[in-house]
């Protein structure tokens, strides 16, 4: 059966008058247990301080490339949690003198724990951090807060002091190793352009401009070897045609001719003397023709037996007869013939070397070239990784300077850490009034535990809902007959009825 709010609150008002002494009770003892408390609680000191950190050169568009951001807000709890670290409360506590390497371990941890516990780390706003430590005593607890702060800046800086030394150191070694590679790399073009200093691509269209020079020479010279060779051959027949003793045979000839004639003149055909010179004049003619004929093969031999020739008859007897200086004349011509066929087919071959020479450099011009721009490439790597290592070095350096040149201007104490002179802890009448608020809250705890365990049925409503039946009626309380008269001498009003006609027509009919 739904209850409705009116009944609830009736239900709320009556358990709480019930359990009134089990409300009223702990509220009122508990202000006296504050009391108490508050002369008894330990006097807390607290030291605080603020530090802000700010980044001057990230707010200058000149140097905000070279600016190295401390993040203080995204590593806030990270740099919480390494300074309650063992590592760090230990370095504090020996810059303080508190413990030193032999000190006892039970010491050690218990006073790193007491600090690590009293100190509050609070970011407010994006750059501005309040410190605080609480202790016992207020004496040294600002140099004990100075302290901390000391490791705590030292802790905030470090990555970036850190990250700027080691980008240095790698940047330097990576340096000099690209320096070696880049010279390793050039020394490696300079020998291969060394050794095909006559290859390059550079000097390709020269080698093939070079070539059809050397190509029109030679079409050039074999054309001039050619007419030399057939000036040589005619002046060679022309040689044979002047030996001196077909000259000979010429004149015995024409004097054989005469002669006949002459015998002709006188005797017939078949006088002894006539047939005599007709066969003499056929046996000239015969040796003429087989000289003229020997003459076809006329050869280096001949040409010296010529010359040997030639100088016998300037020295003989006959050194003035006309054939002589024709045949030296004619020699000396076939001498210069043969020079100068021998020069030309020299000239000739020696071409044809160097543009066979040529060809083969040409051809070789494609794996060469394929090597060079290998090499080429292999130094435009290494000097572009070398610059860029460089630069980057030179702006690690730069950074650095700068991050050494800001800091006094970047960590900035607000509020300098001092010895407290007065406790933080609460005065008595917090503890009273938080004592008081605790009593009301265990006391409504209290009476609602002893409501709940409370099986006592008192409203007709929770009689229907167990039952699922109607109230029909009620009866009012039987007191005993001197009830009335203790009541009035205790000025209570006459009791009512303890059940009441509640969710039944016919109850209240």
């Amino acid at each position: 059966m739904a209850r409705s709010v009116r009944d609830i609150f009736q239900s709320i008002c009556a358990a709480g008058w019930r359990r009134r002494y089990a409300v009223c009770i702990p509220f009122a003892l508990m202000p006296f247990v504050g009391l108490g408390a508050s002369f008894l609680a330990p006097a807390v000191y607290e030291s605080k301080m603020t530090v802000l950190v700010q980044e001057p050169a990230r707010m200058n568009p000149f140097l905000n490339d070279l600016a190295i951001g401390t993040n203080v807000k995204e590593r806030m709890p990270a740099l919480t949690a390494l300074l309650r670290s063992e590592h760090v409360l230990v370095r504090v506590l020996m810059d303080l003198g508190q413990i030193k390497e032999d000190t006892d371990p039970r010491t050690r941890g218990r006073l790193i724990g007491e600090l690590g516990r009293a100190i509050t780390v609070q970011l407010t706003g994006s750059e501005l951090v309040e410190l605080r430590v609480r202790a016992r005593q207020g004496y040294g607890l600002g140099k004990k807060l100075e302290a901390i702060s000391n490791r705590f800046i030292e802790r905030l800086l470090s990555p970036e002091r850190g990250a700027v030394a080691s980008s240095e150191s790698f940047l330097d070694e990576q340096l000099k190793r690209r320096r070696l590679d880049l010279e390793k790399a050039e020394s490696a073009l300079a020998e291969f352009r060394r050794w095909n200093s006559d290859k390059l691509p550079a000097l390709y269209n020269a080698n093939v401009q070079r070539l059809a020079v050397l190509t029109q020479k030679l079409e050039e010279k074999t054309m001039e070897l050619s007419t030399a060779d057939t000036l040589f051959e005619d002046l060679r027949q022309r040689l044979a045609g002047t030996n001196p003793v077909i000259g000979r045979l010429e004149e015995s000839i024409v004097q054989a001719t005469s002669e006949l004639a002459a015998l002709r003149a006188r005797y017939t055909d078949e006088h002894s003397d006539v047939v005599a010179m007709d066969r003499r004049l056929t046996r000239l003619h015969e040796e003429r023709q087989a000289i003229l004929a020997a003459s076809a093969q006329f050869g280096e031999m001949d040409i010296d037996r010529l010359w040997n020739m030639a100088a016998s008859a300037t020295t003989g007897a006959d050194k003035n007869t006309n054939s002589v200086p024709l045949l030296i004349s004619q020699m000396q011509r076939l001498q210069e013939a043969q020079a100068r066929r021998t020069t030309l087919r020299q000239d000739a071959q020696q071409i044809e070397k160097l543009i066979h020479s040529m060809q083969d450099t040409i051809a070789e011009f494609g794996p060469i070239e394929q090597q060079q721009r290998r090499l080429e490439r292999s130094v435009d790597v290494a000097r572009e990784l070398h610059d860029s290592i460089a630069k980057r070095g030179e702006m690690a350096k730069l950074t650095g300077a700068l991050g050494r040149y800001e800091t006094p201007e970047r960590i900035k104490i607000i509020d300098a850490p001092s010895d407290p002179t007065s406790p933080v802890t609460p005065g008595r009448f917090l503890f009273v009034l938080g004592a008081a608020f605790a009593g009301l809250i265990m006391g409504g705890g209290l009476a609602t535990a002893l409501e709940l365990l409370d099986s006592t049925v008192r409203r007709a409503s929770v009689i229907a809902s167990i039952a699922n039946l109607p109230v029909v009626a009620s009866i009012s309380r039987i007191q005993p007959p001197d009830a009335p008269a203790r009541q009035q001498k205790s000025g209570q009003s006459p009791a009512k009825p303890l059940l009441q006609a509640a969710d039944s027509p016919l109850c209240q009919a």
